[in-house]
């Protein structure tokens, strides 16, 4: 015998007229196969009359991604917020993939959820922060803090990193950029070369240097605003520089003589009057020696070295060719007065 029933499908009610005396034989009626994940009210072998009604809520798989853990629950609710309610998982503050507000049809649902996460950031050098963001990577977390990463842009963990509640992210800023100097110029290096005729200590400059003159292209790198790196990518030498060549001396020079030596020369008694006799004296006037020889007059008559480094003898074989060019004793005109 045909009953009228009030049929409702997901919450879609529609009145039909079947055969059959359960709920069983009016949904076969109907052509509607229910599986072990969909819910009927009342049961399947459940008496029906004129009037009665049935429900059927269809199961659905809703497939959940949070934070990259993938789960699968069946849910007969067909609004994204009721299924998650459904499972007793709410995910409150989280971003979904789909809107709370959205439906599930009868094939299921992918729903990728990303929840909040208490992190620090210690960004490009300044002092670290903690902040609440709801981020999956590196990369989000730094986008919700408002970084624009670029290609130089170092961050660790790396940006591609999934992050869990309590993780620290560093972000370094690294700024590349492309300096052109026209006319710069190439500071000159120095050659040193040994000459055994010198005493050690002395040099002279041979040759002057003299700087150069380029364009150049510099690739510097910031970190953080700091330069850290300045390299040469490119040059046109304008003007090559000049080394400075300096000789110096290898020569040991000959023991000095510290205190006045007695004798009864000419030179002693001059070396008495200047030096007091100390054929090593050195008190920082410009005047050296027993003879206190000046060094244009010592080293223009062949004296090496310093007068006071050197000995009495050596002091005295120059002060004889500063005698013999002047006719007499005139360069110690106090000292060598009557002599």
């Amino acid at each position: 015998m045909s009953k009228s029933v009030n049929l409702s499908l997901d919450g879609r009610s529609q009145q039909v007229t079947a055969m059959g005396s359960t709920v069983g034989d009016i949904l076969d009626a109907e052509g509607i196969t229910v599986g072990e994940h969909d819910v009927v009210a009342p049961g399947l072998d459940e008496q029906v009359t004129d009037g009665s009604s049935i429900s059927v809520q269809f199961g659905r798989p809703l497939e959940l991604d949070v934070d990259g853990d993938k789960q699968t629950y069946w849910v007969t609710s067909t609004k994204v917020a009721d299924a998650l309610g459904e499972i007793g998982r709410r995910f409150a503050g989280a971003d979904l993939s789909t809107s709370r507000g959205g439906t599930i049809d009868r094939e299921g649902l992918q729903l990728s959820i990303v929840t909040p996460k208490k992190l620090t950031f210690a960004l490009a050098g300044k002092k670290p922060v903690t902040r609440n963001v709801t981020a999956l990577t590196v990369s989000d977390a730094l986008q919700e803090m408002g970084v624009e990463l670029d290609k130089h842009d170092v961050t660790r963990p790396a940006r591609g990193a999934e992050v869990t509640d309590g993780d620290k992210i560093v972000f370094t800023d690294v700024r590349v950029v492309t300096k052109k100097v026209k006319g710069e110029t190439v500071d000159f290096g120095t050659v040193n070369q040994d000459d055994a005729s010198m005493l050690e200590g002395d040099t002279e400059v041979v040759r002057s240097g003299a700087t150069g003159l380029r364009n150049v292209t510099y690739r510097l790198v910031f970190r953080n605003g700091e330069l850290k790196v300045r390299k040469v990518v490119s040059q046109d030498v304008l003007r090559a520089p000049v080394d400075e060549l300096v000789k110096v001396g290898t020569k040991a020079a000959p023991a000095p003589t510290s205190n006045y030596v007695p004798g009864g020369s000419v030179w002693d008694a001059i070396a008495a009057c200047e030096s007091g006799g100390n054929w090593a004296a050195n008190t920082g006037n410009g005047y050296y020696g027993g003879l206190q020889f000046n060094l244009g007059t010592w080293r223009a008559y062949g004296g090496v070295s310093r007068p006071d480094l050197t000995s009495r003898e050596y002091q005295i074989s120059i002060a004889e060719k500063v005698r013999a060019a002047s006719g007499g004793y005139g360069a110690w005109p106090h000292c060598g007065a009557g002599h």
